[in-house]
């Protein structure tokens, strides 16, 4: 097994880990770095890790996702295995209590539910996203 598999196993455990000791936030984060690797795969399977395919990686999730919805418009099978839409309603959600976290505009509560269905929801797109770049993966090999 290699190094980078490790890790994100140990990512896939300290996740679930984080959130069945309420660790919601520190959760969210993994689940974060996990969907990043996820669409890294996606990309690679769909042309390349950059920008119209070049090596030049991209860094954030924001173009990203970009990317992979321009390229899902050519590409039926990216399109069929691309759940767009959820991880970029996830992404928002995290940004948004992070920025209401920095601005002090909700209860301790109300952070600490949103944390938690946070991490859960993370937990649950993390399996799905991870299936879909599986399925992309191995119906890429069919295509080719």
């Amino acid at each position: 097994m290699n190094s980078k598999r490790a890790l994100f196993e140990g990512f896939h455990d300290r996740m679930n880990d984080a959130i069945s000791k309420n660790f919601c936030l520190e959760a969210s984060w993994y689940a974060y770095a996990i969907l990043e690797d996820r669409l890294v795969s996606m990309l690679r399977q769909s042309g390349g890790i950059g920008v119209n395919g070049s090596q030049t990686a991209i860094k954030m999730l924001g173009p990203k996702l970009r990317e992979l919805r321009s390229r899902a418009r050519t590409d039926r099978l990216l399109a069929e295995n691309f759940p767009e839409t959820r991880i970029s309603a996830w992404s928002n959600e995290r940004n948004d209590l992070m920025h209401a976290m920095a601005e002090g505009t909700l209860t301790q509560t109300e952070i600490d539910k949103k944390a938690y269905l946070l991490a859960t929801q993370g937990r649950d797109l993390v399996k799905d996203v991870s299936a879909a770049a599986m399925r992309l993966k191995k119906h890429r090999a069919k295509v080719l």
